[in-house]
This record gives C-alpha cells, structure tokens and sequence, in this order.
C-alpha cells in the first residue's frame, strides 16, 4: 500500500494541474459561446484509460507505458525525473510555475531505483536514487505523451502562432467584429477577439462609447488595460493621428493617400500589433487597406519563385529620423510635453522565415527605405523588380482588403503580418480625420489569451508543467 502521505501530497500539486482543472469544468466551458470555431481534438480529452502494461527499455533509459484501448508512450528517466509532478521537484502556485531542480547538479543518466503500476492501472509509482517518489497518474502521462505525434501537434497550439492566411474573398467573409462592450466587460469576449487577431491577424471592435453623439477618447488606453502593456514608442505611448503641421509621420503630412506599410521596419524589433480607434471619420474616403503579407509569401513562393527567394536571402535597410512631440509614459498625469528626437536604422529582410521555412514577420515600408543595399551591384536591380512584384501582389483585389472605419470602431491587426494603407480624403469643415492609436507585443497578447483560457476552463488551454 503506498502511504497516504505520499497521496496527499501529490494531491497537493494535482490541485494546480490545469489539464484537471479543465477537464473537472467541462459543464462551466460549455456555457462559453465562442465565435471562433474550436473542434475538441486534444490528448487532454483522452481521459479515464488505464495503464495496462509498463515495460523497460534499459539500453535507452525509457520507460513504455501501454493503456486499454491500445495507445502506447515511451517516456525517457530523466524527462520523468525532470518533470515529476511533486514539490521537491516543482513550486507551483498562483504566482509562480518554476522548476527546483538545477542543472549544474541534475544527473541527466539517472535511473529509477524502483517502478510500479498500480493495480487498477491508474498511475506508476517511481523512487528515485535521491529519495523522490514520483506519482505519474494515467491522465497526466496521456496528456504528455510527447513520443505521439498528435500530443506534439496539440502542443503546438499552445505558442497561438498558427495563422490561418486570407485574400480579399475570405477575410470578406470571415471578419470578426465584436461589441466593444462585450469585449471590454466579459473575459470571454475579450479571449474572443484576441484568438481572432491571432488567427486572421486582425479584428474588428463596433460601438465605443459616445458622448453627445461624439465618440469619447481614451478607448485605446481602456482596451489596452484590458489586453495589457501598451508597447512604447517614438511617438509615445498612446498617440493621434491627424493631420498637422511639423508632421513628424507621413500619416500627419497630409490627408493624401498612404502607401501600404508596416510601421516601424527602421526598428530591430519593431512593435508587432496595432490598434487604432476611429474618433472622426473623413467626410470621403479615408478608407483603411489591408493586405495579409504571409499569403502574399505563399503565393509569391509558388508563382515568382525567383522574387520569393531574393525577399527572403536579402535585407534592405531603413532609416527613420526627426522628432516627435508627445506626453512621455513617466508624465502620462500631466499635460507636460517633451520634444523626443530619434535616428532609427535598421536592416530587415522583407520575409522572415522560420526553421520550417514559414514566414514568422513582414518588413516593408518604401517612405523609410533607405539608399544602401548591402548586396552585389548586380542584384540592386533584381532587388527593385521584386519589391516592385511585392508591391503588385500587395495591391492585386484578391488579396485586398477595403475596410472603412466608422466613428467609434477599433481595429487591432498584425503589424508583422499585414500591410495597411489608407486612401486619401476629405474631412468635415472644422472636423479633422482623427484616430487614436498604440501598439502591443504578441509575447503579452498571446499570454492574455492563455491565462483567459485558463480562468474560462476552456478547452484550448494546456498545461504549463
């Protein structure tokens, strides 16, 4: 009989397992209505098998676990040591999830000093030679079965970066638009319309607030909260866009058109999300473009093959320099402003890929390319011709979205995945065009949208040990 003590304790740590948590809540998840289509295809709903056989491969320190309906793991000692659930091994808390082990002193050749299945197949037990007892229970094993394909599959999920990429036709039809009150006063709103930018790479809020039939300012700085760390920048941490003189942005300049872009490619790690909020509508046009930059790499990689590799071998450099005026983060209570100067300069090819060769970031922005090219004379020119089939792919309807914003809506896309633009306008007599915007890092948009699942016990969470 293995003592109560060791069970308690184990209960302990099981209490902090989020795959049990989740699977405990099913009924409240249920009463969740996404918008955004889920299908139920994880280990974490394998529940309930039982572990029929264990057996021993020696030569390569794994031990392999066999259930009732067939389904096999092989777990290497040292990743069980690793990982044991226990809190010799873990500290595991509301705020913190952290490993105790350390490596300087961890014995990545250990083996077990004893391994036992429980009669009723519902875990192994393992002592190990430091004297830790580790309870790997049946459903826990299952969910990290990462010798199965699919586990690993599933867990790739978890890092939210599995873009579904649009043209015109689809993201036309599959928008998401979500009431700013909603997303704003439920977390399952707010998971919502996050899961959608991360999927579309945009989405849509409708109906900010209004005074008087004026939208009320401040929404970017409400819904940031809500997300959570504004990214600052050059041009402050909230800012307006309408037209001014000294302007220190293209989008200032003048209420002519704006070229698709992404902000910020004069930066190393330009900001990678932004939103901005519609306080004044143009009286015409004003008319906001959007273009997904990793479909326009998958159609480049199979029609122009030649230009799809020279976007991704080779970097342009861009230069963004001058000044802006705004409120510094440290002076955000005051009306104090302060005169920023900058000389931004960075080198970015247009597609990054991955190790899978996936595109990952879209760096294109012609206002702020630079004169250098850091290549062979000979390829300046074949460099022109594929930003310029670039540009044209950008630009061809089937890949264009036309979007226009109205007074009190929000929109928040990739900045490293989109291209955006805006048609020229005319604004009402004494009303400028007006916007308010920010920016955000998908690392703290990504994080949002995981600790929601957790607190929501919906079925795309995972567990963090």
């Amino acid at each position: 009989m293995w003592s109560a003590g060791s069970r308690l304790v184990l209960g302990r740590f099981a209490s902090k397992d989020k795959t049990s948590v989740l699977i405990s809540s099913l009924t409240a998840a249920a009463l969740h209505t996404s918008s955004t289509s889920r299908s139920i295809d994880s280990p974490v709903f394998c529940r309930g098998f039982k572990i029929v056989s264990i057996d021993h491969e020696p030569e390569n320190k794994i031990l392999a676990v066999k259930w009732n309906d067939g389904k096999c793991g092989r777990y290497p000692y040292v990743w069980l040591r690793d990982t044991s659930p226990d809190p010799s091994t873990y500290t595991i808390s509301d705020a913190m999830t952290a490993r105790n082990l350390f490596m300087k002193n961890f014995d990545v050749e250990v083996v077990p000093k004893s391994t036992e299945r429980a009669q009723d197949g519902s875990e192994v037990r393992m002592e190990w030679p430091c004297g830790t007892v580790s309870h790997f229970k049946s459903d826990w094993l299952r969910t990290r079965n990462i010798s199965d394909p699919d586990t690993r599959q599933w867990r790739r999920k978890v890092y939210l970066n599995q873009p579904n990429t649009w043209g015109s036709e689809e993201i036309t039809a599959r928008l998401k638009r979500f009431p700013f009150k909603t997303v704003m006063e439920t977390d399952g709103g707010l998971h919502d319309f996050l899961e959608a930018v991360c999927v579309d790479g945009l989405a849509m809020l409708t109906n900010s607030p209004a005074t008087n039939g004026k939208t009320d300012r401040g929404a970017v700085s409400k819904i940031g909260e809500r997300i959570g760390l504004i990214q600052q920048t050059h041009f402050g941490t909230v800012y307006e866009v309408s037209t001014k003189p000294d302007a220190s942005n293209m989008a200032y300049a003048n209420s002519g058109e704006l070229p698709l872009h992404a902000d910020f490619p004069s930066l190393t790690h330009p900001p990678e999300l932004q939103m901005l909020h519609m306080i004044e509508r143009a009286e015409t046009g004003g008319v906001s473009l959007f273009t997904d930059g990793f479909r326009i790499a998958e159609l480049l990689k199979k029609e122009k093959p030649g230009v799809y590799k020279l976007l991704t071998t080779e970097t342009l450099e861009y230069i963004e320099e001058g000044y802006d005026v705004h409120t510094p983060a440290y002076k955000r209570d005051s009306d104090a402003l302060v005169q920023f100067d900058y000389d931004m300069c960075s080198r970015h090819k247009t597609i990054t890929l991955n190790d899978d060769g996936q595109p990952t970031t879209i760096r294109f922005g012609n206002a702020m390319r630079s004169w250098f090219y850091d290549m062979d004379v000979e390829k300046v020119l074949p460099m022109y011709r594929a930003l310029k089939t670039f540009t044209d792919y950008c630009y061809q309807p089937r890949n264009l979205l036309h979007l226009q914003l109205e007074n009190g809506d929000v929109v928040l896309w990739a900045n490293t995945r989109l291209l955006h633009a805006r048609t020229a306008f005319k604004s009402y007599p004494g009303r400028s065009r007006t916007l308010e915007g920010c920016y955000f890092g998908w690392d703290f948009l990504r994080s949002r949208v995981r600790v929601l699942r957790d607190q929501l016990n919906l079925p795309d969470n995972q567990p963090s040990a």
